[in-house]
């Protein structure tokens, strides 16, 4: 193996020195810029009583020959005495290789030494397509082709920034996963020299459309004014139509349609009770139809609670508010027991309503007696008006005194605190509750819990 290894170095000192048989000089790269002037070395070893005759070729052209003093050399070439050849105000096609040919007569032979000049200019950078329209899911492959010496690293970024790659820089792969991937991509290609370039392309992801429905459920008693909103996006754009109970909607002056870019909306001006029911936004493009349902209704918004708090080791008090234009006639109050979690068979009181006919916020007040102790409960509460029952509330959790404060309980209205349960209708352009109407709804109160003791009595005696 020593042998081996001396065998490859003793190679390799011949090779370089035939090489550079016969020259002073060493083969050379030459880094420049546009307009400079270059020189490219070749120093050829002198030999008594023998004639060197040099040559320069690239590409197999020849440029220079000191043999020949009728040869022309090309614009912006000459080779010196000393054989050396410059080329002045270099240009972007001037990069390669130079080879500088000595020839002498036997047994001296030809030698040869190659040269390089890469004349460095500032990146370009164009894409191979500026649009590309893919379907949601498909594989989006983009490229762009730089050019630039050195060659230029090409990075791509979009809306979010940067992409980071883990393969070839000059082509973006990736899979249309969602909508947002669409958007404008702009690929930068930077050698070092001058400024980057840049190049963009837009990218159309095309999906059916997609509808976001801001409220499923609507109150609107007759002669008020509402507008139901429908968010439709979609590529390529939807058609966006409204139907009602199955047909489409007549439109007149009285209901009218409207859009602004992905914002659709039905407004019924002087809402009569042959409006209500459930109206349909339907958006439609070539890869499909999408459709969501709003209801429109007379009845009552669901109840908030917006108080639950202990009043002995066996009752609690809630106090609760409902939004409807119309009075409220009876309310149901729904509760269960819990017991390790698992909620038992539902238990129904009717509350009887006072007249509040003034006000658009109704608010009660219950106390619930005769509750076990050291026990889970949950509660709920539906309102009735003219035009039928509500919607339930949310549910709420509460416990009696000395119930385990268990995960269960944690996340439930705590004592004393106002938690709304629902999100009400904007009330801004109503009168708020009056006190009178208040202390009726409360003295109301008071005579449901005088009837709910009772039924809690005959409740425990049965059992």
């Amino acid at each position: 193996m020593l042998l081996f290894g001396w065998m490859i170095c003793i190679f390799i000192i011949v090779n370089r020195a035939v090489a550079n048989s016969g020259f002073k000089s060493y083969p050379t790269t030459v880094k420049t810029f546009e307009n400079d002037t270059v020189v490219l070395p070749c120093y050829v070893e002198d030999l008594d009583n023998v004639q060197t005759r040099v040559r320069w070729w690239r590409d197999g052209t020849l440029l220079a020959d000191s043999g020949d003093p009728r040869h022309e050399s090309p614009e912006r070439v000459r080779m010196y005495s000393n054989s050396s050849l410059e080329v002045s105000h270099v240009r972007r096609n001037d990069t390669g290789e130079y080879v500088c040919q000595a020839s002498r007569p036997a047994p001296w032979g030809h030698a040869t030494q190659v040269h390089e000049i890469e004349v460095m200019y500032s990146p370009t950078v164009y894409p191979v397509s500026s649009k590309l329209e893919v379907n949601l899911g498909e594989e989006v492959d983009m490229a762009c082709v730089a050019k630039g010496v050195p060659i230029p690293i090409v990075s791509w970024r979009n809306k979010d920034g940067e992409i980071p790659f883990l393969y070839d820089r000059s082509r973006l792969r990736f899979h249309a996963e969602k909508p947002s991937d669409a958007g404008r991509y702009t690929c930068v290609a930077d050698n070092g020299v001058g400024e980057p370039a840049t190049a963009t392309i837009d990218l159309y992801v095309r999906y059916k459309p997609k509808i976001e429905m801001m409220k499923t459920w609507m109150h609107a008693p007759p002669g008020i004014r509402v507008q139901l909103n429908c968010g439709v996006t979609a590529w390529p754009e939807a058609k966006v139509e409204w139907c009602f109970n199955n047909e489409s909607v007549n439109y007149s002056s009285r209901i009218v349609k409207h859009n602004a870019g992905s914002d659709h909306s039905l407004v019924i001006r002087n809402v009569r009770t042959t409006d209500y029911g459930f109206y349909l936004c339907r958006a439609s493009n070539s890869l499909g139809i999408t459709e969501a349902a709003v209801e429109l209704s007379g009845v009552a918004n669901p109840a908030v609670f917006k108080k639950a708090y202990s009043l002995s080791k066996t009752s609690y008090n809630f106090v609760w508010e409902v939004y409807s234009y119309n009075p409220i006639v009876q309310h149901e109050f729904r509760f269960r027991k819990v017991t390790n979690g698992v909620p038992g068979a539902w238990r129904k009181l009717y509350i009887p309503s006072g007249s509040d006919e003034n006000s658009f916020i109704h608010t009660y007040s219950f106390k619930l007696t005769g509750l076990e102790e050291a026990t889970h409960y949950e509660a709920l509460i539906l309102s009735k008006n003219r035009y039928g029952w509500s919607k339930p509330s949310e549910i709420i959790r509460f416990a009696t005194e000395g119930a385990h404060k268990d995960n269960y309980i944690t996340n439930a209205i705590q004592e004393n605190k106002i938690i709304p349960a629902v999100q009400l209708a904007s009330i801004s352009q109503h009168s708020p509750l009056d006190a009178a109407n208040s202390g009726g709804s409360l003295n109301q109160g008071k005579i449901a819990t005088m009837i709910l003791v009772l039924y809690v009595l005959n409740y425990r005696g049965n059992i």
